[in-house]
């Protein structure tokens, strides 16, 4: 039993740990009125028949969209930045009950890749619009699902740079075997000087 409830309490910290490091503060993220928080910037990728076995989890990817997202720039101007959402079915098959979410951002990663290496994003979930598109898979991806549940559920990361190729991999997990993915995902994002307008 006491094992029981160190392991809850340790699922608990992690996941309000992951919950206040969910994107940027709401005084850098500005607010969604103020900003248009969910304009699709391209045609959807369907992605059938993608799909991806974690430690935490399973993933089956349905789409891929470019979606702009409110932001904050150096001098405090409210602006929006280029982002993806992705849409997947989650399955929990570990033994502890996770959000999609934080399962997500322990077994994969959204990066850039260059020709000079990979540059991260970052997790802008929270920041797509409460009432659009993605309403149902952004409250889903932060309600928690139990061991052998699944959900449908969307993530959205970013800033992404149109110049370089997006990628999702798999996280490299050195206590568990874990398979390994790097899947280009293909978007149709706005030139640079459009994104910032």
């Amino acid at each position: 039993m006491q094992l029981k409830r160190t392991l809850f309490a340790g699922g608990l910290a992690s996941m309000l740990l992951l919950a206040a490091c969910n994107g940027e503060s709401t005084e850098e993220a500005g607010t969604e009125e103020e900003a248009p928080a969910e304009e699709t910037t391209g045609e959807e990728t369907s992605e059938d028949g993608l799909s991806y076995s974690g430690v935490n989890g399973d993933y089956s990817f349905t789409n891929f969209t470019p979606v702009e997202v409110p932001a904050t720039d150096a001098e405090g101007n409210d602006t929006t930045i280029q982002a993806v959402a992705a849409e997947f079915e989650y399955t929990n098959t570990s033994e502890r009950t996770s959000t999609p979410s934080e399962a997500f951002s322990l077994d994969l990663a959204i990066r850039q890749v260059s020709e000079d290496g990979e540059a991260p994003t970052e997790n802008y979930t929270m920041d797509l619009e409460d009432e659009g598109e993605f309403a149902e898979g952004k409250a889903a991806s932060a309600e928690l699902v139990e061991p052998g549940e699944s959900a449908t559920a969307v993530v959205a990361y970013g800033p992404l740079d149109p110049e370089l190729a997006t990628h999702l991999q798999a996280r490299e997990n050195p206590i568990d075997e874990t398979e390994s993915m790097d899947h280009e995902i293909e978007l149709e994002l706005a030139p640079a000087e459009d994104s910032e307008e």
